[in-house]
């Protein structure tokens, strides 16, 4: 509450100062706070959707990086043990199947990879060419796994379906997770080829 001193004239005319306390209001009035409810509403919808957008790209990223790390490890895994087939011939290496391989390696292994349609998963399994997929110890070696192929070239570098022409591999993986869908491939040549 503020007083000051009134100098107009007092009742009996003179001029002599008479002390009156003038009280001013210092609040906010409803409208104001009404309009600052709004502002302040106004400013928290944008910030929400902001930060909303902030861990939506976060959670990408992370699905990214996930999906990343299991198709690129899984990929490095088969090609490492596709180095090591034994020979290109039948009783060694299947490649009736554009979609699983089955070979046998160096020591004599059987070793099969696939995809699990109804997982969604690549799998890998201790099977040879003489025996069906997946039936032997089978191992998860991915998840999120959308398409598994393999190609197989010569040696002058066109597509073959004769095992003993065999000179290359192409391996391709495709992943999704998420909002995140990529293919990986690779090309490798078996060591004893």
């Amino acid at each position: 509450m503020f007083f000051h001193t009134d100098i107009s004239r007092n009742a009996a005319g003179t001029g002599a100062a008479s002390p009156r306390p003038v009280i001013r209001n210092a609040g906010f009035t409803l409208v104001e706070f009404i309009v600052v409810i709004i502002l302040v509403g106004i400013i928290f919808g944008f910030g929400s959707t902001l930060i909303g957008r902030v861990f939506s790209s976060y959670a990408l990223k992370q699905d990214t990086t996930d999906a990343d790390w299991q198709a690129k490890v899984a990929l490095e895994r088969m090609a490492r043990e596709l180095r090591m087939a034994r020979t290109a011939s039948a009783a060694d290496l299947d490649i009736a199947s554009l979609t699983q391989i089955r070979f046998v390696d160096t020591d004599g292994n059987g070793v099969c990879f696939y995809r699990n349609a109804a997982a969604n998963r690549l799998m890998r399994s201790a099977d040879g060419p003489a025996t069906a997929c997946g039936t032997t110890g089978p191992q998860v070696l991915a998840d999120n796994i959308t398409a598994l192929g393999f190609s197989y070239w010569n040696n002058a570098g066109t597509n073959t379906a004769a095992v003993a022409s065999v000179y290359y591999i192409t391996v391709s993986v495709t992943v999704a997770e998420g909002a995140y869908n990529n293919a990986f491939r690779t090309n490798l040549r078996p060591r004893n080829f």
